[in-house]
């Protein structure tokens, strides 16, 4: 195993040892700096990005938190939260990864709200030097999950989309890969978001190369448009509203996963194809967004940066659900 051999033995991470409000969430400096394992890599983390993933965990929601209580809670381990990181390699058991390179992924495992994490090499990628280390570490959630999103709807060319919350941290970069599809499959575009936050995306994007726009704080009902897409970053009583804009036997994309079949039998009139996504964490894709960004293709907007120490004020924030892009934590 290569390695920096000034390694600490203790470092600075954010650790819960039980569900709840940000208040569980404790900031220790006297956490195990993980040894990596065959495969694996050590990283000094600089930067975590923050997604909604995280606090629904914190809160005992979903996969992640029944991870943490079929792991560490049954042993009676604190857990570190955090899937996003980007940093810089301080130990490697593999040949890819050298002591020195800059590196980011996503870790489904967890472990982030620290200064160092162990992850499989497999789901690590090289920052391109274009890539600042910030944007790096911010990305790999929202990032993946929006190129993969994209990849699973198979929009075909000339197809009328509409896509909701398109400022959030997936949706502003799902929002600016959709409009390089208008340049590409001449496709269609039309948005579901709030006066304030159409009026912000207005510095992402040429919002005359949208077909429409739709502000679901004044719209009662809205439009049936037959659009053949709906992209519905929202879920529940706001993605039952949405489906007003689909055709009928069209299809719809959520995440949230969990509103897939409640939108299927609010849309059954309709005969809709609904399907809930899910992302997967996957090097090569993050590697394909990271180089998007290096070439100017995309842009990441990070909203606000937090100490590793302010990781609660940072989920408070998160969970107001008024972001523009992302949030990310300064380790």
């Amino acid at each position: 195993m290569s390695s920096n051999q000034n390694l600490p033995k203790t470092q600075s991470a954010i650790t819960i040892t039980e569900f709840g409000e940000a208040e569980v969430l404790q900031h220790h400096t006297d956490a195990a700096v993980p040894t990596p394992k065959e495969g694996e890599v050590l990283v000094k983390i600089a930067y975590a990005g923050i997604n909604p993933v995280d606090y629904k965990t914190r809160q005992g929601l979903g996969w992640g938190a029944q991870n943490i209580k079929d792991n560490q809670f049954s042993n009676n381990q604190p857990a570190i939260l955090g899937f996003d990181m980007a940093g810089e390699v301080v130990a490697s058991n593999v040949a890819d990864f050298q002591v020195g390179d800059k590196v980011a992924a996503l870790n489904f495992k967890g472990g982030c709200y620290a200064q160092y994490n162990t992850v499989d090499a497999q789901l690590l990628t090289k920052v391109p030097e274009k890539v600042d280390i910030k944007t790096a570490g911010a990305l790999p959630c929202v990032g993946t999950t929006a190129k993969q999103m994209i990849d699973f709807a198979d929009i075909k060319a000339g197809e009328h989309v509409v896509m909701s919350a398109p400022a959030g941290g997936v949706g502003h970069l799902t929002l600016q890969m959709l409009i390089n599809a208008i340049d590409e499959k001449n496709i269609k575009l039309t948005l579901i978001c709030s006066a304030d936050k159409y009026q912000k995306i207005g510095n992402l994007i040429d919002v005359n190369k949208l077909e429409g726009w739709i502000d679901y704080t004044k719209e009662e009902t809205f439009p049936e448009l037959n659009a053949d897409l709906l992209l519905d970053l929202v879920g529940g009583d706001a993605g039952k509203k949405a489906l007003a804009v689909v055709k009928a036997g069209g299809r719809v994309v959520v995440l949230p996963s969990i509103w897939a079949e409640a939108l299927k039998e609010a849309g059954a009139d309709k005969n809709l194809q609904v399907e809930g996504f899910i992302a997967k964490p996957n090097a090569e894709d993050l590697s394909d967004v990271l180089k998007q960004v290096a070439e100017g293709k995309l842009k990441l907007h990070i909203q606000k940066t937090y100490p590793l120490a302010k990781t609660a004020d940072a989920h408070q924030s998160l969970e107001i659900g008024d972001t523009f892009g992302k949030i990310v934590l300064e380790v």
